[in-house]
């Protein structure tokens, strides 16, 4: 590909149509590509435009057409003008909170005063959200005299502004080469409010000092976003005419993806802002001269206080010769000598010299950010603390020019200029990187002036984006593209990209098949790109093969589908309205708390009604993949004054009460906090997220990463579902194809018993992500080959190369991101599958040993039968054949919750079961155990007991036939008598086989493990030792209960063999010994022989548990109870295999 560009003019790329897939054009031959991107001139610019020519036929597409869905609301009239301030404001003040003022595209807005924001969560925008001209243009109209006068368009400042939105719409300060007014920006957004917006908005010349400008309020401004803004041209270089393009001085705030052009004081300017992320921006000087790019210098408001403010990744591009370019030239003249003093000003010295004494910006980030073109000082750094400035770079043709200014201080001394310059003396505790060159003086740098005239400017050519200049002299260059073209490009990124989210997600270029081994292999992290619609494909790696499916494959999804519904997988169109009937009830009911709580907040009653409240779906529901009887992932999503034990005080008691829900229980101890409950017949999981925001609006999407600031991890994790679900079907590339593949995916692991993330298994959320992969992998297969190729991969894939739909991405928040490079927790993970939204985690971090050795098992079982079925050799329904769990395994460790109470039943099984990973972590430890094979579920049973010894016994899982059969009024009006509820959870042990040739006794000693497992339970902090029972003990196949088993499951237990001599006659692994070994009440806590028993045999394997019970399930006399321990016999046959 090559590409070509100059000042001016357009970017030309003569490509072959794969390097520019994005475009979908026809793959023959070459062709060239033209973007023409017109220069901004007072906030009016051409949409850019695409010329393709192919064959001497040129093709255009305009940019500017590619806009979102306009809205069905009538836009808000313009006529007539000479009331239209008054009526604009009286539409925000009379509407509410969420009240939207929709702008007429193509209309000029002039207004005599500033329109100001009334209600949290108001909008202004332009109707459709247009991007280009055609955005309302808003004009400051209002009278000037004697230098006061209407300087701000639009102010959202007030005291109940929270989460107000600019969007997409021109603002026009009408300075117009007059003197600056004393007042704000164009935009004043901020004060004390938190979670605003503006986006999409061009604001030009300023009357005032700024373009934009957030500000601090009682310094409580809080997690404003600023993105995807055109700003500029803002002020004049004259002196003190000059104006900022974006002052930010909030906390929290993020500022991305911005382009600042021809500012004049500082591009953008940073007043502290603790916790503040700069990012992405581009400042660009074309025929005025800057003072700072960013700068970072101001001590008021917050004290200097830069802590976790980061600025990175942003582009400053100072002057350029604008005379032609002659060969072997690097430097010409500039007829507006235009420079940029500063790239990046650190400390209040730099810019102010000794007006603010020893003071010093304290605890700032600057790095990866990259500079090009005619500056007096790339960086220039004075007064810092604890400030970290690395691997900025210089890139491109450079300059680095000035001289001592009439305004510079006859006491201070003007450094010459150069890259990176830093005053040691007033610079401490601070990691910079190893270029900056020490100066003795750095006071007020800006008082340096360009040269008048001279060849002193670089040409706009040849800068790399790669390799950095050495600033080791007064100029740099490199030697690969031009600067135009760099910024030319960098539009195209930042105004163009963005609209190709529009084409059809099915389209890519063609491919070569790849073998499904590289994919997983560790060569993949070379190969792999960010997920952009750009390139043309979905996910990480282009696509494996983009043909479409063969007649066959067309033939068994068909019969997969079939085999699906005779599976009843899908649901019945009455549960389906059923399910939407509860939703909107429960919806309702979310509003009805939110709003009872908020009355309680001393809120009135229209306030607190206003603040709204909404629930979202995730999981099966979400995805659309449900059957009959699936629960429903709902998310609570409540605004700031609900807290958490409002949902449990609250929500859970109204659940109670609420008309057709049952089984209601709330576990707010949980990783996860959750209610759960039964609602005409519809299970439901109930999660709560608490945003950081005065109401929750009707519209409210949760895609939005910086809903996350201000909110505890809980909420982070409860938003995740939804989020991630969300994701999920915007990265498929046909998501009924994908549903389809999900829904035989989900089935199968079911009926295999290996879909359960609480044990170590995949959840549905990982499930969905596998499935997701494949279809982005075969983006124009159907769901049998999708199935098909699934198990495949999946059993390729090379762990713990992990699974991603999408790079993973940085966000507004300082929390954990899954990163196995820098933590050791993730790197332990053993089947990484990794979350699409921000923060990214990993949704298989349960996984351990025992169940990734299943799991892969289970993938290479259904690869042979899918194998099969695209032949015709097999059906559908042996993929879905059940598990054979309860046949697999010789011995099974039973773990058994109990209580006497249902509810109370509920939480505590939960709470166990989801400590018994720990458990089989612990196992896998243990000598002579290959793995530990938990169950994905427990299984439930109520009993009524008459007597102590009947609940001690129910406890520890012996249930006599006369106990199996009493009914509850059986025991009603007995003295004593009451229910025991027990939920029973398996563990299969496989043990390793006796080593041929090996002598002496085996002890398969799991004590410990068992041990440590129930004191874990027992540090539940709701654990009550009157009340719940916890028992570990191991039984062998043969003695398994008949609940686990389906009617007619069960096989028949084999014949005894007898054979001659003293020995043991039992040889089968189900039948008892005619004589046990004696065994001690207290279990053996380290390997050592067991002692012979009576006829001189020694026990070769003995598995020796503890039984742990508590509180009124306790047996009385406790030295009664003997460790349970394999028979003589058993062990022979497993040391032996003899069966």
């Amino acid at each position: 590909m090559k590409v070509r560009g100059s000042p001016g003019k357009a970017l030309e790329i003569d490509a072959q149509p794969t390097q520019l897939a994005f475009l979908h054009l026809p793959s023959f031959a070459r062709f060239t590509v033209r973007l023409a991107v017109r220069k901004y001139q007072y906030g009016h610019y051409t949409p850019p435009t695409l010329f393709i020519t192919m064959g001497g036929t040129k093709f255009v597409d305009s940019y500017s057409s590619r806009r979102h869905t306009p809205r069905a609301s009538n836009c808000f009239a313009a006529d007539p003008t000479n009331t239209l301030t008054d009526r604009l404001n009286v539409a925000l003040n009379s509407s509410g909170q969420g009240y939207i003022l929709s702008l007429c595209p193509n209309t000029q807005y002039p207004i005599q005063a500033p329109i100001l924001f009334a209600f949290a969560n108001q909008e202004i925008s332009t109707e459709g959200y247009p991007t280009d001209d055609s955005r309302a243009l808003i004009i400051v109209n209002g009278t000037v005299s004697n230098g006061t006068g209407q300087t701000t368009a639009i102010d959202g400042t007030c005291a109940q502004c929270d989460g107000v939105r600019l969007r997409n719409v021109q603002i026009n300060g009408s300075r117009n080469g007059g003197a600056p007014v004393t007042g704000g920006g164009n935009v004043e957004m901020g004060g004390s409010n938190s979670n605003q917006l503006v986006e999409y908005v061009k604001s030009y010349n300023p009357r005032g000092w700024t373009c934009l400008h957030i500000s601090e309020g009682a310094l409580s401004c809080n997690n404003v976003t600023v993105q995807n803004n055109d700003v500029g041209p803002c002020g004049t270089d004259d002196f003190q005419q000059w104006a900022d393009g974006l002052s930010i001085s909030c906390q929290n705030a993020v500022v991305r993806n911005n382009m600042v052009e021809n500012p004049t004081d500082g591009g953008i300017v940073i007043f502290g802002s603790p916790g503040t992320q700069v990012y992405n921006n581009t400042i660009w000087v074309v025929n005025q001269t800057l003072l700072g790019g960013i700068n970072m210098v101001d001590y008021d408001p917050w004290n200097g206080n830069y802590t976790n403010t980061v600025v990175y990744n942003n582009t400053i591009l100072g002057g350029f010769s604008d005379e032609k370019e002659e060969s072997n030239e690097t430097d010409g003249t500039s007829s507006d000598d235009v420079i940029i003093k500063i790239g990046i000003a650190i400390g209040p010295r730099t810019w102010f010299g000794s007006e603010y004494g020893n003071n010093v910006s304290l605890s700032g980030n600057v790095y990866n950010n990259r500079l090009s073109g005619a500056f007096s000082y790339a960086i220039g750094m004075t007064s810092a603390k604890n400030f970290t400035v690395e691997n900025n770079v210089l890139f491109g043709n450079t300059s680095f020019i000035g001289a001592r200014g009439p305004n510079c201080s006859s006491s201070d001394t003007t450094p010459s200029p150069a890259a990176f310059v830093i005053d040691q003396s007033t610079v401490s505790q601070s990691t910079t990187q190893s270029n900056f060159t020490s100066i003795s003086d750095g006071n007020s740098l800006t008082c340096v002036q360009p040269p008048d005239g001279g060849d002193y400017w670089p040409f706009g050519g040849n800068p790399s984006a790669t390799t950095p200049s050495s600033p080791s002299s007064g100029k740099s260059s490199s030697s690969t593209a031009g600067i135009v073209v760099g910024v030319i490009v960098g539009l195209f990124r930042v105004l163009i990209l963005p609209s190709f989210t529009s084409f059809p997600k099915h389209i890519h270029p063609h491919l070569s098949p790849v073998s499904p081994r590289f994919l997983s292999s560790k060569n993949k992290q070379k190969n792999t790109f960010k997920m952009t619609n750009d390139r043309g494909y979905l996910g990480v790696t282009p696509p494996i093969s983009i043909v479409e499916s063969t007649e066959r494959e067309k033939e068994v999804t068909s019969t997969l589908m079939e085999e699906l519904r005779r599976q009843g997988t899908f649901e019945s169109d009455e549960e389906a309205r059923t399910r939407e009937l509860v939703l909107g009830r429960v919806s309702a009911l979310v509003k009805k708390f939110v709003q009872k709580v908020g009355i309680m907040r001393g809120l009135s009653e229209s306030a607190a009604v206003a603040s709204g409240g909404k629930i979202f779906t995730s999981g099966s529901y979400r995805l659309g993949v449900h059957g009959p009887g699936s629960d429903i992932d709902t998310l609570c999503v409540v605004p700031k004054h609900v807290s958490r034990d409002d949902f449990f005080e609250f929500f859970e008691p109204m659940l109670r009460e609420f008309d057709g829900a049952t089984e209601v229980a709330g576990v707010p101890e949980a990783y996860v906090p959750i209610i759960t409950a039964n609602i005409s017949g519809i299970p439901m999981d109930f999660l709560m997220a608490r945003l950081a925001l005065s109401s929750i609006p009707e519209d409210l999407s949760l895609q939005d990463d910086n809903l996350l600031r201000n909110i505890d991890e809980r909420c982070v994790r409860s938003l995740g579902g939804s989020r991630v679900a969300n994701e999920i079907l915007r990265l498929v590339p046909n998501v009924q194809v994908f549903r389809d593949s999900l829904r035989c995916i989900k089935l199968w692991a079911q009926r295999r018993a290996i879909y359960s993330n609480v044990n170590g298994f995949f959840g549905g959320v990982a499930w969905a992500m596998l499935v997701a992969r494949i279809c982005q992998l075969y983006p124009n297969a159907i769901a049998g080959a999708i199935v098909s190729r699934f198990f495949i991969i999946m059993y390729q894939w090379s762990w713990p190369q992990p699974v991603l739909l999408k790079q993973i991405e940085e966000g507004p928040l300082q929390v954990k991101v899954w990163n196995p490079k820098l933590y050791p927790v993730d790197r332990a993970h053993r089947m990484p599958i990794i979350t699409p939204t921000y923060p990214a985690m990993c949704a298989t971090h349960n996984v351990t040993a025992s169940t990734q050795m299943i799991t892969t098992e289970e993938f290479k079982r259904g690869a042979d039968i899918v194998d099969k079925v695209i032949v015709g050799t097999a059906q559908w329904s042996e993929l879905f054949l059940k598990h054979d769990f309860f046949h697999k395994y010789r011995y099974y460790l039973q773990i058994i919750a109990s209580t006497g109470d249902a509810d109370l039943q509920i939480k505590w099984s939960g709470t166990v079961e989801s400590r018994i990973r720990q458990l089989v972590m612990k196992l896998e430890y243990v000598d002579s155990l290959i793995l530990a094979h938990p169950f994905i579920k427990g299984f439930e049973q109520v009993c009524y007991c008459i007597s102590e010894e009947e609940i001690h016994a129910v406890a520890k899982g012996e249930i006599s036939e006369t106990i199996a059969k009493r009914k509850k009024e059986d025991i009603e009006g007995k003295d004593g008598a009451g229910p025991v509820y027990t939920t029973t959870f398996y563990v299969g042990l496989a043990i390793e086989p006796k080593q041929p040739g090996a002598v002496g006794p085996r002890r398969l000693d799991i004590s410990y493990p068992t041990t440590e497992f129930t004191k874990l339970v027992k540090m539940w902090e709701k654990f009550d030792e009157a009340t719940m029972g916890i028992v570990v003990r191991n039984t062998k196949s043969s003695l398994l209960p008949d609940n686990v088993f389906d009617p007619g499951e069960r096989q028949p237990k084999p014949a005894v063999k007898r054979t001659k001599g003293g020995k043991s006659s039992n040889t089968s692994p189900d039948m008892p010994s005619s004589k046990r070994p004696r065994t001690s009440s207290n279990p053996p806590t380290k390997d050592v022989p067991a002692k012979a028993n009576e006829n001189g045999a020694v026990p070769l394997i003995t598995l020796t548990p503890v039984i742990e019970t508590a509180g009124a399930f306790a047996p009385k006399d406790s030295s009664g109870i003997k460790t349970p321990q394999l028979p003589f016999g058993e062990n022979v046959a497993v040391a032996t295999g003899a069966q």
